[in-house]
């Protein structure tokens, strides 16, 4: 650094010692061509001066400019930002009741109405089906338990149908009944047979034969109820009418018919042609001439009121 400014002092003393009448002298034309070429000269060479002082100043300042920079510290702004409630997780599908516990802790407002068209208070149990989440509050709406969600917010509940299983087999009902049913239990048709099960689609029941429902076909499942069918063995005939005995004499309420009342009395054609008229056999009365009955009375074999 000291060395470069050595080297610009010497250069500014050598012009300023130049004499002024140096580029004079001699023919005085010839002087005047002669100062105009020093002219250029001088003019070129405070060029080329200017040029070289900018390279030392920008050399002397390389180093410094770093260690002035390094030294130098940097201002430092900081900003206080409002923190802001972060947006909860999706809470479709689960509980009201753990759904509401979810947006208390983010400090967000929160409320819950019924997405069908009835608009009755949601209870905890109540399934969330949609939501809708802004910068300050998160709304719920929700159907009861077991209820399927609406196509859209405010829509009826899309309540599946029981449908007619008369005449399938146990087996394929609990195959359709799967999905919307509580449980599907199977009991006898006739009350002097025993079968009991539940959901069991490949038992030992699974042929027999459903001839009663306990839910009417077309009714709306507004919950999972629990369906009872009632069947018969593979290959019999259902009764008329539920409760009926296969048998009627294991009936506890049974009562033997009463015998028929003509059977046994009164008499017929047969009965004369045996019993009276021109038959007979070697024990029979005969009056003889005289007439007259026999000890005891005469035989009579029609009944009061005479024969037929």
């Amino acid at each position: 650094m000291a060395g470069d400014g050595e080297v610009l002092k010497a250069l500014l003393r050598r012009r300023h010692s130049m004499p002024a009448d140096a580029c004079t002298k001699g023919d005085p034309e010839g002087g005047h061509e002669l100062a105009m070429s020093t002219g250029k000269k001088r003019w070129l060479g405070m060029s080329v001066l200017a040029v070289v002082l900018l390279l030392l100043l920008l050399r002397s300042c390389g180093e410094d400019c770093e260690e002035r920079a390094v030294a130098t510290p940097r201002a430092t702004v900081t900003a206080t930002v409002t923190a802001t409630p972060s947006p909860i997780g999706s809470q479709v599908g689960e509980p009201v009741g753990t759904a509401l516990k979810q947006v208390k802790q983010t400090g967000l407002g929160v409320g819950v109405h019924d997405a069908s068209e009835k608009h009755r208070t949601p209870g905890g149990d109540w399934t969330v089906c949609f939501e809708k989440v802004t910068l300050s509050k998160v709304e719920f709406a929700a159907v009861p338990p077991g209820a399927p969600c609406p196509s859209k917010d405010g829509k009826h509940i899309p309540w599946p149908k029981m449908p007619d299983v008369k005449g399938i087999t146990y087996g394929k009902a609990v195959r359709i009944l799967a999905e919307d049913a509580g449980r599907v239990v199977l009991k006898a048709a006739y009350q002097d047979e025993d079968a009991s099960d539940q959901d069991n689609g490949s038992g030992e029941y699974a042929d027999w034969k459903i001839c009663f429902q306990n839910v009417k076909a077309g009714r709306a499942f507004t919950y999972e109820p629990e369906i009872i069918l009632h069947a018969v063995q593979k290959g019999e005939a259902c009764p008329a009418v539920k409760g009926l005995y296969k048998d009627p004499t294991n009936d506890p309420d049974y009562i033997e018919p009463a015998p028929d009342p003509d059977y046994g009395s009164g008499s017929s054609d047969d009965d004369w042609s045996t019993t009276g008229g021109s038959g007979g056999d070697d024990n029979d009365y005969y009056p003889g001439d005289k007439g007259g009955c026999p000890p005891g009375g005469c035989y009579n074999p029609c009944p009061p009121g005479g024969c037929r």
